[in-house]
């Protein structure tokens, strides 16, 4: 009786952990759906108070490599990233850098947010990193699982 009490438990508890991470996953995309309706709102209140934010925002590239671990090999892949110079006091003003999490960055990543706020008052410049697994900072041979790592040679690389 007291194996069998254990084992519903041990279902119990699995099918909790399932639940959980599907109700985060819900969570975090609404956040990310607020952070760039309030992103947007921030935007239009400014463009209707004649400033044009748009105009400081400018997006690039840079070529990483592949594989950090290996200097034989020379492979790389775009990695897609934001700068907001609006508030920076140039030219020894602080940086501050936003990284992106799994998902893509938006222009909005760099013009609204506490990080976008601290940056006006710091008198920082902005910079938003994509991850290399999401958005347009995806590897050329787009070799990703469904998780957003790498499968090179039957061997999954973090």
């Amino acid at each position: 009786m007291l194996v069998a009490s254990s084992h519903l438990l041990v279902l119990i508890l699995l099918l909790n952990c399932v639940d959980a991470g599907q109700v985060l996953r819900k969570i975090k995309a609404r956040a990310r759906d607020l952070q760039l309706q309030k992103a947007k709102q921030h935007l239009l209140a400014q463009a209707v108070s004649g400033q044009q934010p748009l105009q400081h925002v400018k997006e690039g590239q840079i070529h990483q490599p592949l594989d950090h671990f290996n200097r034989q090999d020379v492979s790389t892949f775009p990695q897609r990233f934001f700068v907001n110079d609006a508030y920076w006091q140039r030219p020894d003003g602080p940086v501050f850098l936003f990284i992106g999490g799994e998902g893509p960055i938006y222009e909005f990543d760099v013009l609204a947010g506490h990080h976008v706020d601290m940056a006006e008052e710091h008198r920082a410049l902005l910079l938003a990193v994509e991850h290399r697994f999401y958005g347009d900072s995806i590897n050329p041979d787009e070799t990703i699982s469904d998780n957003g790592r790498v499968w090179e040679d039957k061997l999954l690389i973090d």
